[in-house]
């Protein structure tokens, strides 16, 4: 059988085609990457307590400042309905009022007494004196109030931190209490912003400055059936990490559809400059 073989130009342009590939794969080598969520936040508790109820479930989403559960709050309630009592306990402040109002119409009368000598200096300085008393109640009658509007702000924050919040808008991805079981250093729960994603890649300290920021890199999912991305490099660590010789590159991708959990594995062919 007669053997074909190919034009000699045929060859050599097949040759220049290899050489670049092979160069092209060089530039623009693969590193493992993983994929995070935005936002991660592990909800706890700045007071210990017992959890009274959780509002959300693993999977739910919830909105930034919504609330997601409850500590048992019958002592600061207590402690607040106490406060608000004194608030409102102003008895003491009126009476003190009215005798200082007596005490300046004594004053005044009297003055003009001792201008016609009906009256001794003697007799005048007590009641001044009486008067100024009556004054120093009044000023200690409106402090004990302003300490217990004081009291009041307290008993309030002491309520408002028993009613855990998200602080952000996100998918509640775990729940680790239940309704009557102590919350101390444990959080309850863990919400996560997925919306937006970052993909993280290390890279050793030998590719330092050969990546750009703003340079185009493809991700690749495998054995997700999740089809690649080209997205352009958005943060370069500034320092090389002491402990692995590594530094890291980071993606970030708009998720809204949730189309990529976050947690995934990954693979970034990354452009590099020579």
């Amino acid at each position: 059988m007669r053997k074909r073989y190919l034009p000699a130009v045929v060859l050599g342009w097949l040759a220049g085609t290899t050489l670049a590939s092979a160069q092209d794969a060089a530039s623009r080598p693969e590193f493992p990457c993983q994929v995070f969520a935005a936002k991660r936040v592990e909800l706890a508790s700045p007071v210990p307590g017992v959890l009274a109820e959780v509002k959300v479930e693993r999977g739910d989403r919830v909105t930034a400042d919504q609330v997601v559960a409850q500590l048992r709050t019958e002592t600061e309630q207590a402690q607040l309905a106490l406060a608000q009592a004194r608030v409102g306990a102003d008895a003491q402040l009126r009476l003190r009022r009215a005798r200082l109002s007596l005490a300046d119409r004594t004053l005044r009368r009297n003055q003009g007494l001792q201008e016609a000598r009906m009256i001794s200096p003697q007799d005048l300085d007590q009641i001044r004196t009486d008067r100024e008393v009556a004054a120093l109640e009044v000023a200690a009658a409106s402090e004990n109030i302003a300490i217990a509007r004081a009291e009041l702000e307290q008993a309030r924050a002491a309520l408002a931190i028993r009613t855990l919040r998200s602080p952000i808008a996100g998918i509640v991805t775990e729940r680790n209490l239940q309704v009557g079981e102590q919350v101390r250093d444990k959080p309850v729960m863990v919400i996560e912003d997925v919306d937006s994603l970052h993909v993280e890649v290390a890279l050793p300290a030998s590719l330092f400055g050969r990546v750009r920021k703003g340079a185009r890199g493809r991700l690749s999912f495998p054995g997700t059936g999740l089809a690649s991305l080209i997205t352009p490099v958005s943060l370069i660590d500034s320092v090389v990490d002491p402990r692995s010789d590594m530094f890291g590159v980071r993606f970030v991708l708009d998720n809204r559809q949730l189309r990529i959990p976050a947690g995934l594995k990954c693979r970034a062919e990354l452009e590099l400059t020579p």
